[in-house]
């Protein structure tokens, strides 16, 4: 009986091996490439694919395809984490991607990325930028303490007086909330309001929170100048 046309090979050559799926490749790749984001859709959706054209009796790489999937499963799981971190911590308004600028400051010292509201420190001007100031006890003399905090609008770094209108405007709300006045007059002793912002390598690296401060010239601040209850929130409500 002859066979019927295209039944098996003809005789002599061996039957021909199915061919890997280039899905399932391409699922591989772009799940190890995860640590990028933007492949990580992709690599799911061609994964999916691949695992339908592969298997017993179909193209080859089902294994390709699977360890594609679990890659970006790992990345994905990954992003997730890191994105939570970021986003579930109010406090990291205070903070800017690594940088010299936002190095571990020497010892009993503070910088823009450290200072916190309440602190009270010794410095050289009044108001401006700072690398770093060196921290006193409250109880101690000091010229400065910080009062509170706001976060500047985005933008260009704010060189010279492009930053006083609206320092002044958080700085005083902040004061008549946080600011303990009648032990200021009480004490006389000169007491200005002012700022600190970033110095540039900080805020051109994303750091946007300013200090409001308590500055009296001569070091005569003894003591706390916050009020019972006051607000030390960053960014101070």
């Amino acid at each position: 009986m002859t066979q019927p046309y295209g039944f098996a090979p003809p005789p002599g050559y061996p039957p021909r091996s199915p061919k890997t799926s280039g899905l399932a490749i391409a699922t591989l790749v772009l799940g190890l490439a995860g640590c990028l984001a933007l492949p990580l859709l992709p690599a799911i959706i061609l994964g999916i694919i691949a695992l339908t054209q592969t298997g017993p009796g179909k193209q080859r790489g089902r294994g390709l395809a699977i360890g594609g999937l679990a890659a970006a499963g790992f990345w994905a799981i990954g992003w997730v984490a890191l994105l939570g971190n970021t986003m579930g911590d109010p406090d990291r308004y205070t903070a800017s991607p690594p940088s010299a600028s936002c190095a571990a400051p020497p010892s009993g010292h503070a910088n823009a990325c450290t200072l916190k509201p309440g602190d009270c420190f010794r410095q050289s001007t009044a108001m401006g930028t700072f690398t770093s100031v060196e921290l006193t006890a409250c109880g101690d003399t000091h010229d400065t303490q910080a009062i509170g905090t706001f976060i500047a609008a985005d933008g260009p770094w704010p060189g010279g007086g492009e930053l006083k209108a609206e320092a002044s405007a958080h700085c005083q709300r902040i004061m008549a909330k946080n600011v303990d006045r009648p032990r200021l007059d009480a004490a006389g002793v000169r007491a200005d309001l002012s700022y600190l912002k970033p110095e540039r390598e900080a805020w051109e690296n994303g750091l946007r929170t300013v200090f409001c401060t308590i500055h009296t010239p001569g070091s005569e601040l003894i003591g706390s100048v916050l009020a019972p209850g006051a607000d030390l929130s960053i960014p101070t409500g």
